[in-house]
């Protein structure tokens, strides 16, 4: 045991630390054997047995405790150990008892107490999470089974030894070790594998199963690291990420191979800022027949998020995230509005006075506009439908969403689209909207003697 133990520590670079190594112990039969291994390992570090007492069990968990407490006093290791009712927690007991395992894990990695922790999930335990993700649909990552390491500082050192070795390595140096009376309750899915169907798919189909989900699972790892650093680089490419949404560029992701567009996709909906659901083969599916749609638009609704394609873009959007409101509101000149719904942004005026109309002119006429001529009285709202003008250089008014079309203006990028326009009844006349600029009545001319200057600017241009 100890061979296999020193193999898989040295292939992926364990406990290069100098701290205290903790070991997840719980008083079986494998988080024992864990603790005196790496006792025996480490002579020269301080090893530290960690306990959480579920409070499940009544005195039976307490029981546990004393004994942990007994067995770090016996070989002469440090011991933390916490009591917390996970049952306080609803839901599901297994689920709730791993997160808080997990949490008192992170906790003594975060306050130094422990420099590494490791758990003693063995080969068994591997080859049952394969089985059990398998038989639930997995494929790629699901099939690596228990990560040999995880979040850079919790090992599990034992994945190549299995049950049996680990009850010799008890035997030989004369080590105790409770049993846990719900190991062996059946109202636990993953009791009802270990002690059924595993054991039937033993007899009938494979002696070695074990180790054959174990191979598949080492396999699946490599594999998995592989396609870590490939997806990162390919998903930089296909994906813009904001802290609300994702956008897809589907002409970069069509020219992939499916296997690379599944695994982006699945990377983009998996950052916590979307907060998508438990996803299926099906939902990535659904979306990736949206990313490579002929068609210019489109929407698929996937567990908590929203995709929606326009204009050669897919939008991720967690659902039921704020939409833009309408807005309206008077505009001074000169002046400074924030605009609302986007964050740290101003729409800006300021007056040009020159007794140079060249100088005036030769500005750039999408932002300048004939103060002279344009209304005095001003406001800064969201287009509207139905909102028509004339932008300066086009031969004929365009309705607004025509002029989105022809400017290839995706769909989620229109709503609160600022314009300003004469504060006059109706809506007033649009005297300038954003990119296609001002109208043309009140666009600078050569004879022109002051110009108004609208920018969209960022709050640190506009000094806010």
């Amino acid at each position: 045991m100890l061979a296999k133990l020193r193999k898989r520590i040295a292939r992926e670079r364990m406990f290069r630390g100098e701290g205290t190594i903790g070991a997840a112990v719980s008083g079986g039969a494998d988080s024992v054997a864990l603790l005196h291994a790496l006792r025996t390992l480490f002579p020269e570090r301080t090893v530290a047995a960690v306990h959480l007492n579920h409070c499940l069990r009544g005195a039976d968990s307490d029981a546990d405790e004393a004994f942990v407490r007994g067995l770090a006093a016996k070989l002469g290791c440090k011991h933390f150990v916490r009591r917390e009712d996970v049952a306080l927690s609803g839901g599901n007991l297994e689920r709730a008892g791993r997160h808080a395992r997990y949490r008192f894990f992170e906790e003594l990695l975060a306050d130094g107490s422990c420099s590494e922790i490791a758990t003693g999930h063995t080969q068994s335990d591997q080859a049952e999470t394969v089985l059990f993700r398998l038989l639930r649909g997995a494929c790629g990552s699901g099939l690596s089974g228990v990560l040999p390491v995880y979040n850079e500082r919790i090992f599990r050192p034992m994945l190549d030894v299995t049950r049996r070795e680990v009850l010799e390595y008890l035997e030989r140096n004369g080590l105790e070790w409770r049993e846990d009376a719900s190991n062996s309750d059946p109202r636990f899915a993953r009791n009802r594998l270990r002690h059924g169907l595993l054991p039937q798919l033993r007899r009938e189909w494979n002696s070695t199963l074990d180790s054959a989900l174990a191979h598949t699972a080492d396999w699946a790892v490599e594999e998995e690291r592989f396609w870590d650093r490939r997806i990162a680089e390919l998903s930089e490419r296909c994906a813009e990420r904001g802290s609300r949404e994702s956008i897809l560029d589907t002409q970069q992701l069509q020219a992939l191979c499916v296997a690379e567009q599944r695994r982006v996709l699945l990377a983009v909906l998996a950052d916590p800022a979307l907060g998508c659901g438990n996803l299926g083969f099906e939902h990535v599916e659904s979306l990736r027949a949206l990313v490579l749609a002929h068609s210019g638009s489109g929407v698929v609704e996937l567990p908590g998020v929203r995709a929606e394609r326009s204009f050669g873009h897919v939008r991720l959007r967690r659902q039921g995230a704020a939409k833009h409101a309408a807005y309206d509101l008077p505009l001074p000149v000169p002046g400074q509005v924030p605009l609302p719904g986007v964050d740290r942004c101003v729409i800006s005026t300021r007056v040009l006075e020159t007794a140079s109309a060249a100088m005036l002119y030769d500005k750039d006429a999408t932002v300048l506009l004939d103060w002279d001529r344009v209304p005095k009285s001003l406001r800064l709202r969201s287009w509207r439908d139905g909102d028509r003008y004339k932008p300066a250089g086009l031969d004929s008014p365009k309705k607004i969403k025509d002029l989105f079309q022809r400017n290839r203006i995706s769909a989620w990028n229109r709503a609160g689209w600022p314009v300003v326009a004469s504060d006059e009844a109706g809506g007033g006349r649009i005297v300038w909207a954003r990119v296609f600029g001002p109208a043309g009545e009140f666009a600078v001319r050569p004879t022109s003697r002051r110009a108004l200057v609208v920018e969209e600017l960022g709050a640190d241009e506009a000094g806010w």
